[in-house]
């Protein structure tokens, strides 16, 4: 069991996987695209809560810093 937030991708990327692979890259953050789930997660990502708070903080900080995501 655990704790997720559905997150539905900007316009910028085409796909889930397209952002979850950007983030991986350029951040060094872990997301899971939504359509692993089927089609009605095309536009979505899944992101675990299942952290620290302050490792989920750090995480949201490298991916603003490095996505330019405010």
């Amino acid at each position: 069991v655990g704790m997720f937030v559905w997150a539905k991708i900007p316009n910028t990327y085409k796909t889930g996987f397209e952002l979850s692979d950007a983030v991986l890259y350029k951040a060094n953050v872990f997301i899971t695209p939504g359509g692993i789930f089927g089609n009605a997660g095309d536009g979505f990502v899944r992101i675990s809560l299942c952290s620290k708070k302050e490792v989920l903080l750090q995480a949201i900080e490298r991916i603003k810093n490095k996505l330019g995501f405010a």
